[in-house]
């Protein structure tokens, strides 16, 4: 999947799509409007509601709980962009931890499967904390996913984002 489709944009947004620019969203563009809007904020203050890209969080706010498919493939387009492991922090605990506690039972295979062939995955995954009234089974095959795995909170270095397409 290369883009999100122009409807479901309109409506994750509340808006009508003919407000929309023309064509469905291409991932790497949101991907890089989300980190622009992620990167403006610090560990103190979140970015602005205001921010140009601001939309960017609200889309995937929606595509994680709504649409798990297309949610799972903008979190890793988002993953594939990002430049340092304190962007991949910011992913990892954002779209990635609501992704897995929204539908990650019904994603785990291919979870797994990333983790397996995409070294930024499996070290994004690292980054991601379980909740407190979680589904324990799952989580604990997103641990066995990162026992081995390098990981953000042991400052290794970030791996490339082989295997994320």
């Amino acid at each position: 999947m290369t883009s999100i489709p122009r409807t479901v944009v309109a409506t994750a947004l509340g808006v009508d799509a003919a407000a929309l620019p023309p064509g469905d969203l291409p991932l790497d563009r949101l991907a890089a409007r989300f980190l622009a809007y992620l990167r403006a904020g610090d560990d103190e203050t979140p970015a602005p509601a205001d921010h140009p890209d601001a939309w960017t969080f609200a889309l995937i706010d929606v595509l994680t709980r709504d649409h798990p498919a297309l949610g799972l493939a903008a979190t890793c387009a988002a993953l594939a962009a990002c430049n340092s492991p304190e962007d991949v922090a910011l992913v990892a605990a954002g779209p990635l931890e609501d992704l897995l506690k929204a539908n990650g039972a019904a994603l785990i295979d291919q979870i797994e499967a990333l983790a397996a062939r995409a070294p930024r995955f499996a070290y994004a995954l690292t980054g991601v904390w379980p909740p407190e009234q979680g589904a324990p089974l799952l989580w604990a095959r997103v641990r066995v996913l990162t026992e081995e795995v390098p990981g953000l909170d042991d400052g290794a270095p970030l791996p490339p984002p082989d295997g994320l397409a």
